[in-house]
C-alpha cells in the first residue's frame, strides 16, 4: 500500500508541480509571503515552489519503481526517509493539526452556540487538503525507507533498553500536553495563567476551543502511558470481547506516530514564526508568555511521542522473538 500511495502521488503531483512552476492556477501555498510563512514553501515564489514539488514527485516516483522491484537498498531507503520527513513533518503547518484536533472541538462548540459553523469551512480548503495529501505521501515514503533500514539492521535491541528509552520519552510526551492544558483550562476558568488580565478578556470568547483541544491532548497523554504500561499490551477487562487478548503492537505505535507528525509540524511552524518575530496566535499574543511558550514545546512533544512509539514497537517485537522456540 505505501508503494501504491507514493506512486499515485508522484504521477499526480509531477504534472501539477510543473504546471505551478510555469504559473498555473490553484497553487496551494502563499507564494512569496514576507517572513517565515506558515509552511517552508510560503516565502518562495510559485515557480520555485512548483519546481520543488515537481522534483520531489519525480524522486518519489523513482523510489516507488525501485520499491516495486523489491526492498530498497540502504541509499534509496535513506532518501525515502529524508524526503518523507520533509513532506510529512517539515513542510506542513498547523492546519493539519487544526483539521484533526480543532474540527471535532469546533463542531461541538458550533452546536453549543459557542462558535460559527462558517469557521469550520475554513479548515477544509484546498491548501489544507493539499497538506493532508503531502503528509500521506510523506508517511508512505518514510514507511518504505524505514522498512528497508530496519530489515537490514538485524534484530532490535533488548526489551529492557527499549523500555528504558520509552519511559524517558513517554515522560516528555505526557508532560508537554499537560503544560499546555494547565494554561488553557486556567483561561477557561478565568485564571490568567501566563498572560495578563487584559489579554484574557481579549480572548475570552475562544477559550472553550483551547480547552477542548487541551482535553484531546490530555486524553492522548493518558493513552501515551500505555506505551510503557502492561495495559498497553493487553486489552483491559472493561473492553468487551477483547479483554485479556494481546493488543496488536502496530495499533498503539502507529496511532502515536500518526499524532506525532502533525504535532511536530505545528510546533515547527510556531517556532519559525517566533524566531522571525511574526505574530503567533491572536493579536498581542507575542508579548504574553503563556500564549506562545507551550506551542514552542510541541516539536519536543512530537519527537518524544515518536521515540516512545518506536521503542514500544521494538520492545514488543523483541519479546515475540525471545519467546519463540
Amino acid at each position: 500500500m505505501p508503494t501504491l500511495i507514493v506512486a499515485v502521488w508522484s504521477v499526480s503531483y509531477l504534472p501539477f508541480g510543473l504546471l505551478w512552476a510555469v504559473g498555473g492556477p490553484a497553487y496551494p501555498f502563499d507564494a512569496g509571503r514576507t517572513g517565515a510563512g506558515n509552511t517552508l514553501l510560503d516565502p518562495l515564489p510559485a515557480a520555485a515552489g512548483g519546481a520543488v514539488l515537481a522534483v520531489s514527485a519525480l524522486v518519489a516516483g523513482v523510489l516507488a519503481v525501485l520499491a516495486g522491484r523489491g526492498p530498497l537498498n540502504r541509499a534509496p531507503a535513506v532518501v525515502a526517509v529524508a524526503l518523507g520527513a520533509g513532506l510529512a513533518v517539515l513542510l506542513p503547518d498547523v492546519r493539519i493539526m487544526m483539521t484533526a484536533g480543532y474540527l471535532p472541538v469546533m463542531l461541538v462548540a458550533a452546536l453549543a452556540g459557542q462558535a460559527e459553523f462558517s469557521m469550520i469551512a475554513t479548515m477544509l480548503t484546498w491548501p489544507s487538503v493539499n497538506l493532508l495529501i503531502l503528509m500521506a505521501a510523506g508517511v508512505s515514503l518514510m514507511l518504505l525507507g524505514t522498512r528497508a533500514l530496519i530489515a537490514g539492521a538485524g534484530r532490535p535491541g533488548s526489551a529492557a533498553r527499549a523500555l528504558r528509552v520509552g519511559q524517558y520519552a513517554t515522560a516528555v510526551a505526557v508532560a508537554v500536553p499537560v503544560v499546555y492544558a494547565v494554561t488553557r483550562f486556567g483561561w477557561l476558568l478565568g485564571v490568567p495563567v501566563g498572560i495578563s488580565d487584559q489579554f484574557l478578556a481579549h480572548i475570552a470568547e475562544i477559550t472553550p476551543i483551547g480547552a477542548g483541544l487541551s482535553t484531546l491532548g490530555l486524553i492522548g497523554a493518558v493513552l501515551t502511558f500505555g506505551l510503557v504500561r502492561p495495559w498497553g499490551e493487553i486489552w483491559p477487562r472493561w473492553v468487551p470481547f477483547l479483554r485479556g487478548r494481546a493488543i496488536p503492537a502496530k495499533l498503539p505505535a502507529c496511532s502515536a506516530l500518526a499524532v506525532s507528525l502533525p504535532v511536530t509540524s505545528a510546533g515547527l511552524m510556531y517556532v519559525r514564526k517566533k524566531l522571525t518575530g511574526e505574530q503567533v496566535g491572536p493579536a498581542g499574543a507575542n508579548t504574553e508568555l503563556g500564549a506562545w511558550l507551550p506551542e514552542m514545546l510541541w516539536p519536543l512533544w512530537g519527537a518524544a511521542l515518536a521515540v516512545a512509539a518506536l521503542s514500544y514497537l521494538s520492545r514488543r517485537r523483541h519479546l515475540v522473538h525471545a519467546h519463540r522456540p
